[in-house]
């Protein structure tokens, strides 16, 4: 891994060399507390099958033992070595699933997200205390002013990451496996504290001193209105709301990570009859949860099935579960739900009587949770949550009639809520220029969605193309200019790509070799991109292109240190026409006429001394190898940034750093490499702070463009993104969706819940 130099490198180097010298014998005690675990298991287990797979578990575990302590040295190594590319590349934890991704997810890889999930809580609880101390050494050691918890190699994280790579090299049964590394979880955060206590004395011993945990004010968050919507293991930065997350047996419906799949893999049809134990709890809860009156037409089907379901109930020794449920239901009802209210806990309450099946109850559990999500989320304004809640009936109803609005990211009713959040976090506050406008718009968009009938898609289609219309006729002017704007800034990049390949072919030719420093950053410079400009205005080449790039080995020659003065004459013929076609060919790209006197007034004076050495000769310095001055002129050519034209940056207002801010160092922060389309950031200009949203990127990623709300767009290179984000002046308000965000924690949710379901 390769780090910067700090005073602690070499002991920060001997920790980990530490850390990976004894995780053979780490592995031996993880094995060996996993096959005491698998034998105890095996003993009181009653079912014969089950204990047969255990006992084949057990053995295998026998088997693999000396290449498990063999190999694991080996995947901390490689975990640790690749942990600067993986948190550069945003790569997620074992515990982090998706919201969409869950569709693609079989059992199998269900259950083992669920399995690594609880290990590394178990860890995380039993290693907590002391790796908040290593934290504060290591981080240290790092020459960080702060902790920073994801630079600590030796994280319970990346120990799980090497512990499953090690096990999944053996290649044995998937449930094997998990047997593994569930056994292993208890014995890994117990050594794993013990280990960080040893090594934060030893880096105590040698003179490390923590640094402290700085107090970061998230600008987002998420909140479960109904749910434990936090990250395994830790908490999610939102407040919570109440835990619902309930032990194995005590309720049917609830929403686990498996039942989560299930549902937009389109398992658990609407259709799907209830089992008997699913039938007595619906019914169950029609009955005692309509405040004495019973629903319509439930008491006939409830006779019937009481009986039966009791039975079942008894069988499982669940009756008292689910009969203490729906009482503390009963005792937690506010007001009566009146015929007609249109209250959102009016509408749960009578559509999760309605619910046929278990796919519709969990369908309108996970609207609900969406949406308690993003009215939570306190980047909304107050109107905008207000108005985020008011969607919720119609889509609840949705929900029963139309499964593709979890499976599909473009279904309209999940496109409209989420342009209706994401849009507005463009208004910092409700008094801020346009936002008035805004909300007027949107509510009169979604107006209709409250009386309307919902039995398809088809009203949020016409709620979202009636906000386009309106959002289209108010930035009608500003899109001409953003077009303009990504038009320059595409024509910026692609001449920069092609000068770039150009000022590489010019750095290694022969005769570039003791031509001046001054000359080759012009010919690597300015020239490439007027090459590059008329190659890419003649689609391949013209005269003027051939005539642009016919100079590069005449101004090569004429600044070369001894070839012009051993012909003078040449050289005097020469200068009239290069001087000439210098000037054409820097008007050609709107060079700054400033630059251009500047490198002409160097260039006469490499002439001037040609002519004067010719005279009276003078001594020459001896040239330094030529691989040697190539490789180092390479360098600085790869080093290079995009250079934006006047015209193009007059016409996306690009944000050119003065040279001191591009030359400060860079401190240790966050980064938005991947940061997406869309994202919403906070960019301070000129001292003003101002909303702006990601609207384009560069194919290579070079040159980003911004619009804030009114249109106004701001452009930059990625090297003054990057300037801007490790001074503080521009900051990530949103890097993802909301929908998506409370999508996902809809999923933590979900896995939560499985998690403590194997409790």
């Amino acid at each position: 891994m390769l780090l910067p130099p700090t005073p602690h490198q070499s002991v920060y180097q001997a920790t980990v060399q530490k850390a990976t010298a004894d995780a053979s014998l780490l592995m031996g005690k993880l094995v060996a507390a996993a096959r005491i675990h698998l034998q105890m298991r095996e003993a009181a287990c009653r079912d014969l099958r089950e204990r047969d797979a255990l006992a084949q578990s057990a053995k295998q575990l026998r088997s693999w033992e000396p290449q498990l302590c063999q190999r694991f040295p080996q995947a901390l190594l490689d975990a640790f070595a690749n942990l600067a590319a993986g948190r550069k590349a945003g790569v997620a934890s074992v515990a982090d699933v998706e919201f969409d991704e869950l569709e693609l997810m079989d059992e199998v890889q269900v259950l083992t997200s669920v399995t690594l999930a609880r290990t590394l809580q178990v860890a995380m609880v039993a290693a907590e205390a002391s790796l908040a101390e290593l934290n504060t050494l290591i981080c240290s050691t790092l020459g960080l002013v702060a902790v920073n918890p994801e630079r600590n190699p030796l994280r319970p994280q990346i120990y799980l990451n090497a512990l499953r790579e090690t096990v999944q090299q053996t290649q044995v049964p998937a449930a094997i496996q998990l047997d593994w590394l569930g056994a292993m979880g208890v014995t890994l955060g117990q050594e794993l504290r013990t280990l960080y206590l040893q090594l934060s004395q030893s880096l105590r011993s040698q003179g490390v001193e923590s640094v402290g945990y700085a107090v970061l004010q998230s600008p987002g968050g998420h909140r479960v209105g109904r749910g434990a919507s936090q990250n395994i293991p830790q908490a999610s930065r939102g407040a919570p709301g109440p835990v619902t997350a309930r032990r194995n047996g005590q309720d049917d419906t609830l929403l686990t990570l498996d039942r989560l799949r299930r549902l937009l893999a389109g398992e658990l049809e609407d259709s799907q009859p209830l089992n008997p134990k699913e039938q007595f709890a619906r019914q169950f809860a029609q009955q005692f949860e309509s405040h004495g009156e019973p629903v319509a037409d439930a008491a006939t089907d409830f006779d019937a099935t009481v009986p039966a379901a009791l039975e079942a109930l008894k069988e499982m020794e669940q009756v008292d579960a689910v009969v203490q449920r729906l009482q503390q239901r009963q005792r937690s009802k506010a007001l009566p739900v009146i015929e007609g209210d249109p209250s959102v806990e009016a509408v749960r309450t009578g559509l999760g009587v309605r619910a046929q099946g278990l796919g519709q109850a969990l369908s309108l559990e996970v609207i609900a949770l969406m949406i308690d999500n993003i009215a939570q989320d306190p980047r909304l304004l107050a109107p905008v949550q207000d108005l985020i809640r008011r969607l919720e009936p119609p889509l609840l109803r949705l929900a029963l009639v139309d499964a593709r609005l979890f499976t599909h990211k473009q279904h309209p009713a999940r496109v409209l809520v989420q342009e209706i959040a994401d849009r507005s976090l463009a208004y910092a506050a409700v008094t801020a220029a346009g936002f008035t406008a805004f909300l007027r718009g949107v509510e009169k968009a979604v107006a209709p969605l409250a009386t309307q009938t919902i039995d398809s898609a088809e009203p949020f289609v016409w709620a979202l193309r009636a906000l386009h219309e309106t959002w289209q006729r108010a930035n009608k002017t500003s899109e001409r200019a953003r077009a303009a704007a990504v038009r320059a800034l595409q024509n910026a990049e692609q001449r920069n790509v092609l000068a770039r390949k150009i000022a590489r072919e010019i750095v290694i030719r022969p005769d570039a070799a003791r031509v001046p420093d001054v000359v080759i950053e012009f010919l690597c410079g300015p020239w490439a991109q007027v090459i590059a400009q008329a190659r890419i205005a003649s689609d391949g080449g013209t005269v003027a292109a051939e005539k642009y790039q016919a100079l590069v080995p005449a101004l090569l020659w004429s600044t070369h240190p001894d070839l012009p003065r051993q012909n003078t004459n040449k050289l005097t013929r020469l200068l009239p026409r290069l001087l000439g076609i210098l000037r054409e060919g820097l008007d050609t790209i709107l060079y700054p006429a400033t630059r251009t006197s500047t490198f002409l007034e160097s260039l006469m004076g490499f002439h001037q001394l040609a002519f004067n050495s010719a005279k009276k000769p003078t001594p020459v310095a001896a040239p330094q190898p030529d691989r040697l001055v190539a490789a180092a002129r390479s360098h600085r050519v790869e080093d290079d940034d995009p250079w934006v034209a006047p015209g193009e940056a007059q016409a996306s207002n690009f944000l050119d750093m003065p040279e001191a801010a591009q030359n400060a160092t860079k401190t240790d922060g966050p980064t938005i490499s991947d940061l997406p389309l869309g994202a919403w950031v906070e960019l301070c200009v000129d001292g003003q702070w101002t909303r702006t949203q990601l609207t384009w990127a560069s194919p290579h990623g070079t040159l980003y463009l911004f619009t804030n709300a009114r249109g106004s767009t701001q452009s930059m290179s990625r090297r003054s993104r990057d300037r801007l984000v490790a001074c503080g002046e521009l900051r990530v308000i949103s890097g993802q969706p909301l929908v998506d965000s409370a999508l996902n924690a809809v999923a933590q949710l979900a896995m939560r819940n499985s998690v403590d379901t194997l409790i």
